[in-house]
């Protein structure tokens, strides 16, 4: 009781501070807009102006994940083809890596069953694991996406060729908040968690520092009756 209450509270904050923050930041945009309008093409300042929009789109990145991380919704799960959500989140990775020596692989699995799962959400999850997985590569690198079927369930693997996280790392990288990255908001990770296990699945990691990481997905085929009674 004492831990719901807690979140309760913990989830009143969040939406008061990002509802605060979020008024003046339009406001702030909207301005930032009419100047850039006025500058003429060749001034320096627009520069400063693309700074000030990434820094506005960073914050409304970091209060939507408070918000998700505080406010959870749970999953509007469907018997659908986990193929296709985890094809479209390794599509819209793939942009984000165009300019970079970054090859992201993507194997299917066919035949495969449906899995009941939020398209929405585990492709929510997914991308945050690959876009976790560019940040860990410098330089020239693979991310390779595979799925798995297993008896009752399937899995998704995301191993990259990055740097790899130490060990005393490890146990704490799903806490909120706990970043070792200096631009990170320390949310992805544990909203990742939250959306698998609002999805009775399991979410694991594997690292060796100077080799890379794996994370493994593991999602129920269909929940079992318990299991859905409880959500």
């Amino acid at each position: 009781m004492s831990r719901a209450e807690h979140l309760a509270t913990l989830s009143e904050l969040a939406t008061g501070l990002a509802h605060e923050i979020r008024n003046p930041l339009a406001g702030i945009a909207g301005v930032i807009e009419i100047i850039s309008r006025d500058l003429p093409s060749t001034s320096p300042a627009r520069a400063v102006v693309k700074d000030v929009r990434q820094e506005i789109a960073q914050i409304n990145h970091i209060l939507t994940d408070l918000l998700q991380t505080a406010r959870p919704h749970p999953p509007e799960v469907r018997p659908s083809d986990l193929n296709v959500t985890v094809e479209h989140a390794v599509m819209l990775a793939r942009q984000q890596v165009l300019s970079k020596p970054i090859k992201i692989e993507l194997v299917k699995r066919p035949g495969l069953p449906n899995v009941e799962h939020d398209s929405d959400q585990i492709h929510q999850m997914l991308l945050n694991l690959l876009l976790n997985a560019v940040q860990a590569i410098d330089g020239t690198g693979t991310i390779h996406v595979g799925i798995e079927a297993l008896p009752d369930e399937a899995a998704i693997h995301v191993v990259d060729t990055g740097r790899g996280i130490p060990p005393e790392h490890l146990p704490n990288i799903f806490r909120p908040f706990y970043t070792t990255k200096g631009n990170g908001t320390g949310l992805g990770l544990s909203l990742a968690r939250r959306i698998v296990e609002g999805h009775h699945g399991r979410i694991e990691v594997e690292s060796e520092v100077g080799k890379g990481s794996e994370f493994v997905v593991t999602l129920p085929l269909q929940p079992s009756a318990s299991e859905a009674a409880a959500s």
